[in-house]
Parts: structure tokens; C-alpha cells; sequence
């Protein structure tokens, strides 16, 4: 499977992105958000801990080792406290992940194609479900809110000033966090400075203010969690970036 460079349109929102494309180069790796991929140009080829595999589409449960093959693709990553998943892709596979057919998709996600509003799509009906920052349990919406607005701000939060917003020791409030959200309190916050790091390099700023906003120590440090968490180099996906964040805003940009 020849591969080049990543080429297409992405959208943001507070807890999914979008991105429709070319599939470029990457390794076999994991992260902790959920993945939903559709093939736009007939069988997906993609590879797992099993090894080759194809299908029109697949869903990654969060934390399940892939590759995606060459191609053009739709992608949809789910924050990993999001609840916009669709129902439909929640059933848990012993494998982490689940070969599906576009007639086994909602309306909305079987009819992607490369003219479709990615931005209409992310705040479509198919994603309307809440995530746990506004959930009906008062506590943890303190405790996720007050992680996005530290580290939004490239400040740290350290595991025992949440656990006092809690009022729980630090040990039963980790434990605490990963019985609501299903993530470590530290995975947690490094996806997140991903994000920020994210949105920082799609906004114009340059690798080494985006990796102080989102609070990394240093660029190795936010280049190491790239690698970790995309299968790509910290390089590869600034070209990435700066091939995607033109289309960004549309074509009236």
C-alpha cells in the first residue's frame, strides 16, 4: 500500500473532528479517541494487531492498535469522554474494533461523500448527544471543566486539587474518574493538550507556541505524543496541518 502525504479538509468541534482525505503516511499506532473511518472510494484496507484487514468501514473502540491503508477516507474521532458515538458502534468487540458496511451506518454517514459540509456534519443530528462536560452528575462536569479551562490555558492541574473539587482522596479519585469516564485522569490530560496543541497549529501558530499553550514541557515532549497517539512524526503532521488548515474555512476563504 503505497502512501504519501495527508491531504484533505478537517473540522474541529469541543469533543469530535472531522477529516476527509487522503490517507498519508503513519505506523501502526493507538489513541485514546474512538475512530469511525469510511472508505469514499470503495474497500478500506486497513491493518490491526490481527493483520490485514478490509471492509467499507470501520469502527476503532478507543485504545485499539490500526493503521489505515492507502485511499480516500472519512474519519471521525470521538473525544474519549464524548458520548456523540453513535449507538449503533457501541457493541464491544474482544478485538477493539468492528468491520461494518455502509448500510449498517446511520442516513447521515452513509451518504458522505467528497461534497458534503463537514461543518453541517459535525453538528448534525448524528453527533447531538452531550458529552460529559455538561453530564448530570455535578462533580464530574466540575472536574472536566475544570481540566479544559487549565490546561486550555496551558496551565497544569495537578490529581489532588481535583480530587479536593471532589472530595475524595487522591487515590479513590482516580479511581473515581476512570469509573465515570472510562480514561486515566492522565491519559486524559495529555489527549486534551493534544487538542489544544491542535488547534493552536490550525490557527497559524508556530510549533513551539502551540506546544507551550497546550502546556507540554517542550516540542519533543508534544512530537513524542504525536507519534504516540497519531503512528506519525511530529513533522509529518505539521506538513499535515499545513496542508489542511487552508480548507478550514471553506471556499469563500
Amino acid at each position: 500500500m503505497k502512501r504519501g502525504d495527508w491531504k484533505g479538509d478537517i473540522v474541529f468541534s469541543h469533543n469530535m473532528a472531522i477529516f476527509r482525505g487522503q490517507v498519508g503516511d503513519h505506523r501502526l499506532h493507538r489513541h485514546w479517541a474512538s475512530q469511525l473511518t469510511i472508505s469514499l472510494d470503495g474497500a478500506l484496507a486497513f491493518e490491526t494487531s490481527a493483520g490485514p484487514q478490509s471492509a467499507e468501514a470501520v469502527y476503532f473502540h478507543s485504545r485499539t492498535t490500526h493503521r489505515l491503508g492507502a485511499g480516500d477516507v472519512c474519519s471521525i474521532y470521538f473525544d474519549p469522554i464524548s458520548q456523540s458515538v453513535p449507538r449503533s458502534l457501541q457493541q464491544a468487540t474482544q478485538q477493539g474494533w468492528r468491520a461494518l458496511s455502509l448500510d449498517a451506518l446511520p442516513a447521515e454517514l452513509r451518504s458522505i461523500s467528497a461534497s458534503t459540509d463537514l461543518a453541517a456534519l459535525l453538528h448534525s443530528e448524528s453527533f447531538s448527544t452531550p458529552d460529559l462536560s455538561t453530564s448530570s452528575e455535578p462533580r464530574l462536569q466540575q472536574i472536566i471543566q475544570a481540566v479544559h479551562s487549565r490546561l486550555s490555558q496551558g496551565q497544569e492541574i495537578e490529581r489532588d486539587a481535583l480530587a479536593g473539587i471532589a472530595h475524595l482522596s487522591p487515590t479513590r479519585f482516580s479511581h473515581w474518574f476512570v469509573e465515570r469516564t472510562g480514561v486515566p485522569l492522565r491519559s486524559y490530560k495529555k489527549w486534551f493538550k493534544l487538542r489544544v496543541a491542535m488547534d493552536a497549529l490550525l490557527d497559524g501558530k508556530n510549533p513551539m507556541q502551540a506546544a507551550m499553550m497546550a502546556g507540554f514541557s517542550d516540542l519533543a515532549h508534544m512530537s513524542r505524543s504525536f507519534s504516540d497517539s497519531f503512528g506519525l512524526t511530529y513533522m509529518d503532521a505539521k506538513r499535515a496541518w499545513d496542508r489542511l488548515k487552508q480548507p478550514r474555512g471553506g471556499a469563500d476563504d
